[in-house]
């Protein structure tokens, strides 16, 4: 099976975010539809889960840095299966993975490579935005895009009754 975008098997109404401006929506982030930034700092994190189980083998952040008022993500920590950290946890935790993003990174939306190896049987990423790269008090972002594949789930239907 080839890599794909994993945006249609992100399930958008179990999206949480904690420090998100009341104003904006996490979920429409991953969906491809709007924007979202932080409320009272520059840190953020958004909790994703998927509809089923994914290999993932890449990832992409498209934000606009607006000086003076938002800033898109620059150091940014994704935690594997870990949906229930707060801010301190997110800090102190060693991330699954762990990206420093540029501004070349955030206008072209590059396609950035994950360690596949530790993102197998994935049902959720936890994305901990830890500084921006304005220094802003407020951190944006309008699409992150997971790439990879799918895992086969077992069809009940395709089981045969033993006996």
């Amino acid at each position: 099976m080839s890599e794909q975008d994993l945006t249609k098997y992100v399930d958008g109404k179990r999206i949480t975010a904690l420090n998100c401006d009341k104003g904006t929506n996490p979920a429409s982030v991953f969906l491809g539809q709007g924007y979202a930034k932080s409320d009272t700092d520059e840190q953020l994190i958004l909790v994703v889960y998927f509809q089923e189980k994914v290999k993932i083998r890449g990832v992409s952040f498209c934000a606009e840095t607006k000086e003076g008022l938002a800033s898109g993500p620059k150091s940014v920590k994704i935690f594997k299966d870990s949906p229930n950290l707060d801010f301190e946890d997110a800090e102190d935790s060693v991330p699954t993975q762990q990206f420093e993003l540029t501004e070349e990174n955030l206008t072209k939306g590059e396609k950035l490579k994950i360690k596949f190896t530790k993102f197998q049987n994935v049902n959720s990423l936890t994305i901990f935005i830890e500084s921006n790269q304005g220094d802003e008090d407020i951190s944006a972002l309008s699409n992150i895009t997971f790439y990879g594949q799918v895992i086969a789930g077992t069809n009940m239907s395709d089981l045969k009754k033993a006996g």
